[in-house]
């Protein structure tokens, strides 16, 4: 038996969750990954050293950045993929 809304008597129904609505509850209320496990669980794609550097297609993000900001550490957690931009 369905719930019922008390002023109107509709039924109340709840769509199935889409991979969107999963997607986003896991950026919402996940625990952020640390550089540790990003570098454990995904593919290493290599290094640049090159301020023309065209990055992949996808949804990268910085995940790490020395004091200086001369590394840094970008993934891409729809593909599970990671690389490092070196400079000089």
């Amino acid at each position: 038996m369905s719930s019922k809304n008390d002023i109107t008597g509709d039924p109340i129904k709840t769509p199935p969750s889409t991979q969107a609505y999963r997607d986003g509850y896991d950026r919402a209320f996940s625990k952020p990954m640390d550089a540790a496990a990003i570098k454990r669980e995904y593919r290493y794609i290599g290094s640049v050293n090159n301020p023309l550097f065209i990055r992949p297609v996808g949804q990268w993000v910085k995940f790490n950045q020395n004091s200086r900001g001369t590394h840094e550490s970008w993934c891409d957690h729809n593909l599970k993929q990671y690389y490092h931009v070196y400079s000089d």
